[in-house]
Order: structure tokens, then sequence, then C-alpha cells
């Protein structure tokens, strides 16, 4: 299995060095984080127990709502059309498009950080029924300020392709995360609001030593522009020149349509995604929280494997400029994607039985729903990378329209067998949410491919 995972990465990325290179490079950080993250698991689950951990479930909930919420498609637009100014050595235009996104996150994150914590009262009080949440998803918010602070560096070395300095920035904070929460557990004073503490504190040294990375072109302009209240509110909003620019045969709609689809399909993914522990705080108790947080967390690698691939596969999807490079890349990326669900298919079946040995006894209901979770993501490692590819089809304009009908699909069955079925409601619904899409899209893709080779369709963005 192994040694076809491998054939197939090897075609993927077109036999180069430098492809399988950067495959294996952002596969660093990505196994790294799975590892520290499932050592984390073992740690937070041993000595918060399942209360405590389906606590912290709802306060990251939040602060990755936020952190969402703050880049609504806009570092994926920014890596795109940064990739395509790269790729051209647009070197002034590359800078622009990086700047756009710095100001665009900073600004958003600010706004709804602040919108979020006078809301935070009524949230944990009225929703979820736990007056004691309140300071903890407060203070939790500032991890959401600095990983989006810390999202610019990333823009800018993945748009190069600079999958190395990517790694490091993104094993930095686990690194640091893991560390903390080791030192607290072995001193015995591990608990939530601790934690939480632990997690603020390493995204923003994160966030703030790989600023320190960045060209201070990426962040700074060489010569400020005249100020005019309406120009630079508009320039403030607006995506650069080198980004409205058609970049070739696949981008005759231009960027701001792109950007504003991703918008779309952004907010509404953002919601389906966190909207089963949304709804347990209302329906479970905060144990089952708990135990479907541990049985989340055991299929982290999956999740680090799927991130992986996008990583590499997403700069190379965008900077294609013809429709023979785009098939070519989807029948690679169709290729690779099959070999490592099947890979992950025997991971989702074995590695959860572990989970009563490592976790402790209190977790054994978690395995189950950690095995269906693990299925789940073969099933999004099997679908997105080829839909990532429908992109540059000028699927983007279609992609938010099918993430609004897995909303539905997703809100439906939660409400009518989660408070019956409980966890095991919530993580069949979470196969269902790919499959859903999955299918759809990968159809929309496959159809809009066989039209493109027979002639009869047309490429937009």
């Amino acid at each position: 299995m192994l040694d076809r995972v491998t054939e197939q990465l090897k075609e993927f990325t077109g036999n180069s060095r430098k492809g399988i290179s950067d495959v294996l490079v952002s596969l660093v950080p990505q196994a790294t984080k799975s590892l520290l993250g499932f050592l984390s698991s073992i740690l937070l689950a041993r000595g918060l127990g399942p209360g405590g951990m389906g606590q912290y479930a709802l306060v990251q909930s939040v602060a990755d709502t936020v952190a969402t919420l703050s880049d609504p498609g806009t570092s994926q637009t920014a890596i795109r059309y940064a990739s395509i100014a790269a790729a051209h050595h647009d070197t002034q235009g590359q800078f622009a498009v990086i700047r756009w996104a710095f100001r665009l996150r900073l600004l958003s994150v600010a706004g709804i950080a602040l919108a979020v914590f006078f809301a935070i009262p009524s949230i944990a009080e009225n929703l979820w029924h736990s007056v004691a949440l309140t300071p903890l998803l407060r203070v939790g918010l500032l991890t959401a300020i600095f990983v989006s602070l810390g999202s610019v560096p990333v823009i800018y070395f993945q748009s190069l392709k600079r999958f190395g300095m990517n790694a490091l920035i993104l094993t930095g904070q686990g690194v640091m995360t893991f560390g903390g929460l080791a030192v607290l557990f072995l001193m015995g004073l591990l608990t939530v609001d601790r934690v939480i503490v632990v997690s603020v504190c390493a995204a923003g040294v994160a966030a703030l030593a790989s600023a320190a990375l960045l060209p201070r072109k990426a962040i700074l302009p060489d010569h400020a522009p005249s100020f005019r209240p309406a120009s630079a509110l508009r320039r403030f909003w607006k995506l650069p020149a080198a980004a409205r620019r058609p970049a070739g045969e696949l981008e005759e709609a231009g960027a701001e349509k792109f950007a504003f689809y991703l918008l779309l399909s952004t907010i509404i993914v953002m919601i389906t995604v966190r909207l089963d522990l949304w709804l347990m705080g209302i329906y479970l108790e905060q144990s089952q929280i708990g135990l479907y947080n541990i049985a989340s967390r055991t299929a982290l690698p999956l999740m680090f494997l799927l991130t992986a691939l996008s990583t590499a596969l997403w700069p190379r999807a965008s900077a294609v400029t013809t429709v023979n490079e785009v098939q070519a890349l989807l029948k690679k990326t169709l290729k690779v994607s099959i070999a490592v669900s099947a890979a992950g298919v025997v991971y989702a079946i074995v590695v959860p039985l572990l989970i009563p040995l490592l976790f402790g006894g209190a977790y054994e209901k978690s395995v189950l729903v950690a095995q269906i979770i693990s299925l789940g993501y073969c099933v999004a490692i099997l679908a997105n990378p080829m839909t990532m590819v429908g992109y540059s089809f000028g699927m983007a304009k279609v992609y938010w329209i099918v993430n609004l009908l897995q909303l539905v699909v997703v809100f439906t069955l939660l409400v009518l067998f989660l408070p019956k079925y409980g966890v095991n409601a919530a993580a069949l619904t979470f196969v269902a949410n790919n499959l859903v899409g999955g299918l759809i899209s990968g159809s929309l893709v496959l159809r809009k491919a066989r039209r493109l080779r027979s002639g009869t369709g047309a490429v937009a963005s």
C-alpha cells in the first residue's frame, strides 16, 4: 500500500524531485502537528476528563470560528493570485496581493473578535447553559487574533512554493503548545483555563516570530499612495491590479468574482463544520462533547494529511493557465487521492481501537465515533483535492451552492438525530456532509472536464 501511494505521489508531482520534495516538506508540519496533537490529546484527556474536554472543545470552536470568519477566502485568494504573480516574476504584484490580505485580515479579526466578545455571555448562558464558560471563551479569542496575524507569512511562503519555511512556521506553534501542556501535566496543574492560556501564548509567540521572517514590502509599500478618503477606502477593500489582471486562458472573469464566490463558500463551510459542536452544546452534556472531541482528535492524522496534499496542490492549481494543464493536473490528483484515501481506510479501522488504552477507559465510547469520523476524512481526501482543481475550471461560481446544500443536509440530520442518538449521529452526519459535497462537486468537475475535452465548454473563473 505504501509503495502504491509513493508511486502515485511521484506521478502527481510530475516525477520531479522538486514536486515530491514539496509534498514531503508539506507533510512535515502536518505530521508534527498530528503527532503533537495526538500526544496533547492524551494529556488533556487524562488531565481534564470528559467534562473538561467538552469545555475546551467549545472554547476552541469559538476561537476557530472567529479566525475563520476573519478569513472568508482571503488567504486562499491571496495565495492563488500571489502565486500567479510570482509565476510571472511580478514581485511587486505579489507583494501587493499579500498586503491586501494582511490589512483585510487585520481589520476583519479586530471587528469580529470585538463583536463576539460582547456576545459571549449570552452564548455561554443561553445556548450552552454554562456561565463559567464566559471568561474562558473571551480569553480564547486572543488565539484567533494571533492565528489571523500569523497567516500572512504562510501566504507569502506558500505563494513562492517555499514549503520549507512554511513548514517551519506551522510547526513552531504546535511544539510550543505541547511543551506547555506537558509541563502543566507533569506538575499536576492541568486545568481548562491554564490550557487556554498556554494556547494563547503559543499562538502569540508563533505569530510574532513568523512576522519577523517577512520582507518589509509584504506589509508596507515602498511609497505611501496619496491619501484621498474615497480612493483610499476603495484601495483598502479591492484586490490589487496584479490580481484583477487576467493571468491566462483560465482567468476570464477576473479575481473579484472569484474572491466573492470564495467568500460565500468559506462562510457557509465554516458554519457547517462547527454546527455539530454548537448543537451538541445545546442538546448534549459536556461530557458527551468531550467523547466526541477525543474521537475527532484521533482522526487528526488524516485531517493533516489532507491539509498537506492541499497545501502542495493549491499553488500549482492556481498557477496553471491552460485547459490542458488543468486536465493533466486533475488526472494526477485523482490517482493520488484514491491511493491515499485507500491507505486512510486502514487507519480508520485500526487506530481508534487504541483509544481506551491511550486515553483511558472513560473514553471507550469514543472508539466507534472515531472510526466513523476517520472514514469521513477518507471521503474528504478522495474528493477535496479534485474539487480544488475545479476552481481552475471556473467552478467557484457553483461551489457555494453545493456548500449551501451541505449545510442544509447537516443541520437537518443533526436536529433530527442528535438528541436521540448523541455523538454517533454527529459522526455519521460528518460522513454524510463529505459524501454529499464530494459526489456533487466531483460530478460537476468531471462533467466540465469531459465538455472541455469535446470542445463544447468554456472556462471562466
